[in-house]
């Protein structure tokens, strides 16, 4: 009788907002940008990828972007449940000491 393999499934955290996401297989494409001469000279001198510089800045100036967003739309709940705590107190306010 053959045993079965046992795989490690890798431990899941949390991304947070100043971590990069890892997407794989996306497309990419040409973009033409304007930049200050002095900059591309220091990158080029620290020998920096100015392409993954870009993705890495955009990625994490979208993830800041979406965050204000979401905020913004759910402004209302979060205030409600704020609200909520304050009047009623955490559900599970006799289970934590401190």
């Amino acid at each position: 009788m053959a045993t079965a393999k046992k795989y490690k499934v890798p431990a899941v955290k949390p991304l947070l907002a100043e971590e990069p996401r890892v997407i794989y297989n996306t497309g990419k494409q040409r973009l033409n940008i304007t930049v200050r001469g002095d900059l591309i000279e220091r990158a080029r001198a620290a020998k920096l990828n100015l392409s993954s510089v870009l993705e890495e800045s955009l990625e994490r100036t979208l993830r800041m972007a979406e965050a204000k967003q979401w905020a913004v739309e759910n402004a209302e709940a979060i205030a409600y449940h704020n609200a909520r705590i304050e009047r009623d107190g955490m559900w599970n306010r006799d289970l934590i000491r401190f």
